[in-house]
């Protein structure tokens, strides 16, 4: 269960502008394009499981962080996700994915309930994809700014 920022170019002027930019530079910007949408995907994730009232120990909640920028030819990502476990040894991972989508019915244990998630991080995809464009869209604006 993670949300992703990944680069992709919103409009022409943004690649105009990274065009025109020798390789470093080029790479530069790509990555700082992503970890800003990486940051705003975050924290956008970490209001979600406040407001889906899935703070039990706050343990999940302060592990949600942008994991390691990946590069690949003409772009980048970087998933978020809560990082690590809890104090018993759990991945907080894990957690996010199980409530996020259940654990569904095991059919050789009778009378146990079928656990749906709630989808609580999937059924706020729009929302968040459209804050970190705009976070992704502001940083590439600032790196416009500075180039010329």
């Amino acid at each position: 269960m993670t949300a992703v920022a990944k680069f992709s170019m919103v409009g022409e002027e943004a690649m105009d502008m990274l065009s025109r930019l020798d390789d470093s530079m080029r790479r530069e910007g790509i990555r700082r394009i992503v970890e800003a949408g990486g940051a705003a995907s975050a924290a956008e994730m970490s209001k979600i499981i406040q407001n889906a009232h899935h703070v039990r120990t706050g343990q999940m909640l302060a592990s949600v962080a942008p994991g390691e920028y990946q590069e690949f030819f003409g772009g980048g990502a970087i998933n978020i996700y809560p990082q690590g476990t809890d104090s018993r040894g759990v991945s907080n991972a894990l957690k996010a994915f199980v409530t996020n989508y259940g654990i569904g019915r095991n059919p050789t244990k009778k009378g146990r309930p079928n656990r749906t998630g709630d989808k609580f991080i999937t059924s706020e995809e729009r929302v968040t994809d459209s804050v970190v464009a705009q976070a992704m869209q502001a940083e590439a604006d600032r790196i416009a700014e500075e180039f010329n």
